[in-house]
C-alpha cells in the first residue's frame, strides 16, 4: 500500500470509528471490528498493539487500534500465500 492508498484507508476508518470512544478494552474493541478479543489480547502481548495496565486489564487508544487494524491489511496473510501454492500447483 502506498502512503495514498494508506491514507485513505486510514481516514475510511477513522470515519468508521467516529462513534466509538477514544479509550477501549479489548473486548470492546472486538465487537467493533472484526478482530477476535484473543487475537487483540496476543498481539498486546507481543507487543503488536500498544495498551496499557489498567486495574488489572488493558485499555488501548481508538488511534493505536486503527494503527494495527491498517498493519495487518498490509502484511499477506501466511494462510492464503498457503492456499495460492497449492491453488497454483507449487505446493
Amino acid at each position: 500500500m502506498n502512503t495514498n492508498q494508506t491514507e485513505n484507508a486510514r481516514a475510511q476508518l477513522a470515519r468508521m470509528m467516529k462513534s466509538a470512544p477514544e479509550i477501549l478494552t479489548p473486548r470492546s474493541a472486538a465487537r467493533l471490528f472484526p478482530v477476535g478479543k484473543n487475537n487483540l489480547y496476543e498481539a498486546i502481548k507481543k507487543g503488536e498493539l500498544r495498551a496499557f495496565n489498567y486495574r488489572g486489564g488493558y485499555i488501548l487508544s481508538k488511534e493505536d487500534l486503527i494503527e494495527y487494524i491498517l498493519k495487518r491489511s498490509v502484511e499477506p496473510s501466511p494462510r492464503l500465500s498457503g492456499l495460492r501454492k497449492r491453488k497454483d500447483g507449487e505446493g
